[in-house]
């Protein structure tokens, strides 16, 4: 069974939407990217597979496939965007120093 559905026979829904509600709030900047990524590549998947099939199946509305070719742009540059910030999120994690990896806590900063 489902961990969701069991949660919500065992506690109710309100306990159920209440912690996942917690849970997504909760959610670091870098979960919120990694997610953004794999939506944008299962997008731009499914638009190239939209276009074949409106290709080689609808011959007739090859001007959607037309217009599913542009939008294409748009969507991997903004997966491009979304790596280039995850690449820089992990960049500035590694600078960061953090006061409990120093020798005294915040005074030896």
């Amino acid at each position: 069974m489902n961990k969701a559905v069991q949660v919500i026979k065992e506690e109710g829904v309100k306990v159920f939407f209440s912690k996942w509600r917690k849970g997504i709030m909760s959610l670091t900047p870098e979960q919120l990217l990694t997610t953004e990524i794999y939506g944008y590549s299962g997008q731009i998947l499914g638009t190239i597979l939209a276009g074949i099939f409106f290709i080689f199946v609808y011959k007739t509305m090859w001007v959607i496939a037309v217009i599913l070719f542009f939008s294409l742009f748009v969507q991997f540059s903004q997966l491009v965007e979304r790596y280039q910030r995850l690449r820089a999120l992990n960049a500035m994690k590694g600078e960061l120093i953090f006061p409990e990896e120093t020798e005294g806590g915040l005074n030896g900063l």
